[in-house]
């Protein structure tokens, strides 16, 4: 059957042309399909799913990003069965704190045991101080500190992986990036929660922590499993894919019609639904830069002969050294007694014009493990740069992209998803809501999915 459905010849013109085939662009090319529309997805590379993809390096497959998805997760809607292929685990997450020790992740009020009675006092006081005399003035920095109080904000690590993540000093970074990435920090820093958690600290003597629910992970043989399904099923529905088809130019006609063109050729629509990136798309449309940043992802796949066990199955750098932000074991989520060795990626975030090489990197990240006691028999086993992977979140950008989106959704182009409307969107499901709520304002969605793909 796959070879059938890659046999279709995909036609030159469609009643909506999808452009992107990652997450956003396949859900939104479900929800067209089940509401009637013919529907043709452009990808520039080859293969689906974007970021959701896996490369085979030794005895395990690697990823460029995250893998782990909620039982109701969005992307199970996508094809049927695709949930029993995701494995259940109970994912430990930690973290190196500014000490270098292992602690939980994310930061959880158990971890601040440690930290000698006065420091801790004068945090808390420098917290509440902050809640009532620091402003917010549109920045990451001041709202962190306004959140949390200089101590705590600096004293866990937090300051530094945030620039870290975004490579940039916090004080260079839009305030909306705590409401898009850092939702934890609200909960866990509410006075309630914050009260709760005195209160049972007090009562039994140690911090409670609500176990986590168990989540489902790609399958071992990585996400060519499940993205091999949700092509065909979306074939089987109408659905026509072009990959190794980077796009170069978006236009009406004089008929108004959209033509789209691409290195696989030129393409008819009309409507176009863009799920690429938007400066991608702006360069399409108008010729010219859209003047956003966005940040690339390196992602080393690395080996050890032992790492340490209490570094959990995602580790998170709040390390005041180290340029890495988060290392993902493989050897731990699938284990296998007869291999020997430690498999697990390690992903940083460079800005656009930075050219490090993955052996430097590594270099730098196998120097931190050994003088924290975290590893030996470090070896780099790969690499893989992947651009454009998160939106870069300058001050006052904000205005600016409600106005780029407008003149692209004018010039013919509705942006959708993360990649689309450059909107850091943390989980798969989070953008499969957002590509639903888009296409129901437009009117491209059928009235009675009730949100879900």
């Amino acid at each position: 059957m796959r070879d059938l459905q890659t046999d279709i010849t995909p036609p030159r013109s469609a009643e909506v042309l999808v452009i992107g085939g990652g997450i956003g662009g396949l859900v939104a090319a479900d929800v067209l399909a089940r509401a009637g529309h013919r529907v043709l997805v452009i990808e520039a590379g080859d293969w689906l799913g974007g970021m959701h993809h896996s490369v085979e390096i030794g005895p395990y497959s690697f990823d460029l990003g995250a893998i782990f998805y909620e039982e109701e997760a969005a992307l199970f809607a996508l094809a049927p069965g695709l949930r029993d292929l995701c494995p259940q685990v109970q994912r430990v997450q930690c973290r190196i704190d500014p000490e270098g020790a292992l602690c939980h992740y994310p930061i959880e009020l158990r971890d601040l045991r440690r930290w000698p009675r006065a420091r801790l006092a004068g945090a808390v006081a420098a917290m509440l101080a902050a809640r009532l005399l620091v402003r917010p003035d549109g920045t990451l920095d001041r709202a962190c500190v306004n959140r949390l109080g200089p101590v705590f904000y600096r004293g866990t690590g937090l300051r530094d992986y945030v620039a870290r993540f975004n490579v940039s000093p916090p004080e260079a970074i839009d305030a909306e990036f705590f409401v898009d990435r850092m939702r934890f920090v609200h909960r866990q820093t509410a006075f309630a929660a914050m009260l709760r958690a005195g209160w049972n600290g007090l009562r039994h003597g140690a911090f409670r922590v609500k176990p986590r629910e168990p989540l489902r992970v790609r399958p071992r043989a990585g996400y060519g499993v499940l993205f091999e399904r949700i092509r065909a099923r979306l074939e089987a529905a109408g659905v026509r894919f072009v990959l190794q088809a980077p796009v170069t130019r978006i236009e009406r006609d004089a008929a108004g019609r959209m033509v789209v063109t691409t290195a696989a050729g030129a393409f008819t629509a009309g409507t176009v639904i863009g799920a690429a990136p938007l400066d991608m798309l702006h360069r399409a449309v108008f010729g010219t830069a859209s003047g956003f940043e966005s940040l690339s992802l390196l992602t080393l796949f690395v080996s050890a002969g032992r790492f340490a066990p209490g570094a959990g199955d995602l580790l998170f750098n709040f390390h005041g050294e180290g340029r890495w932000k988060r290392a993902t074991f493989y050897s731990r989520i699938y284990p296998d007694p007869a291999i020997p060795r430690e498999y697990f990626s390690v992903e940083v975030t460079l800005r656009p014009e930075e050219r490090l090489t993955p052996e430097a990197v590594f270099a730098e990240f196998a120097a931190q493990c050994l003088r924290l006691g975290l590893g030996e028999d470090l070896r780099l086993e790969g690499a893989v740069t992947t651009p454009q992977a998160y939106p870069l979140y300058r001050p006052g950008q904000l205005a600016r992209r409600a106005a780029v989106l407008e003149r692209l959704a004018q010039a013919g182009v509705m942006p959708v998803g993360r990649q689309g409307r450059f909107e850091y969107l943390p989980t798969a499901s989070g953008v499969a809501r957002r590509v639903q709520e888009e296409l129901t304002r437009a009117g491209l969605a059928h009235a009675g999915r009730d949100g879900q793909p």
